[in-house]
């Protein structure tokens, strides 16, 4: 800068930002130890078993507004640990899709993509925290199917972005009119298997599911089934009848 610029022209440094305080940072203990009770409560009980001021209780919170203060709603909660732990899973998703597209064009299969895709999601079977997030992820798809379609609408989604591109230049083209139907038979697929997998799968060593590595590899191959099959000469008949 020049030693000419008028001083009160001239760029202020920044304030350092301030340091937590003891009160900031027993707010956000508070809330985290409200979201771990909530999602382990969620899972194991169903979220619509598990009442705001049971999950209170649970986190041996003596204010009984605690929980509205923190997220405002029991719905805003359950989005809030749902988008909490998705934070990790995309960065993770993120990071395989950019490999994938480090492969050749021969290598870009479609087995390979949904491989990136859901290891991520698979790998939360191995965490405690992670099963109740499967838990919780396919009870809210089994009500409605907005978080599949569109996702956090606060959240720019980076990975679900590249998703939908990698899909349409690895997949098979598929008619408009059930294009959505897939997305919503994928997201169903996919959670609902990984949490019953995690209720029954783990426990049971002759269950049908089998071991995880069998489990995932058959889970990949119906998903690939599911979203890269080309319709049926039936399906393109109903929805050329109007049958949609």
């Amino acid at each position: 800068m020049s030693a000419n610029t008028p001083a009160n022209n001239r760029p202020r440094p920044m304030p350092d930002a301030p340091a937590p305080t003891a009160a900031s940072t027993e707010r956000l203990n508070r809330r985290d130890l409200l979201m771990r009770t909530a999602e382990r409560l969620f899972a194991t009980k169903g979220i619509d078993a598990v009442s705001l001021n049971e999950i209170n209780k649970a986190a041996g919170q003596r204010n009984t507004s605690a929980l509205h203060y923190h997220f405002g709603s029991k719905d805003a909660l359950v989005e809030t640990i749902i988008y909490h732990h998705y934070d990790a899973i995309g960065e993770e998703i993120n990071r395989r899709l950019d490999r994938f597209e480090q492969l050749s064009d021969e290598q870009q299969t479609p087995r390979r993509l949904l491989q990136a895709m859901i290891t991520p999601f698979a790998d939360q079977l191995d965490s405690e925290r992670g099963n109740y997030y499967l838990s919780i992820v396919s009870q809210v798809f089994m009500r409605s199917t907005d978080m599949i379609l569109n996702g956090h609408p606060a959240i720019e989604g980076t990975a679900r972005r590249r998703i939908y591109q990698l899909f349409q230049q690895t997949m098979q083209p598929l008619p408009k009119e059930i294009f959505a139907a897939r997305q919503v038979l994928y997201a169903s697929l996919t959670f609902h298997s990984l949490a019953n997998f995690s209720m029954i799968g783990q426990h049971d060593n002759d269950a049908p599911l089998g071991g995880k590595a069998l489990f995932v590899n058959n889970l990949l191959d119906s998903l690939e089934a599911v979203i890269n099959n080309q319709p049926s000469s039936e399906t393109l008949a109903a929805i050329a009848n109007g049958k949609i």
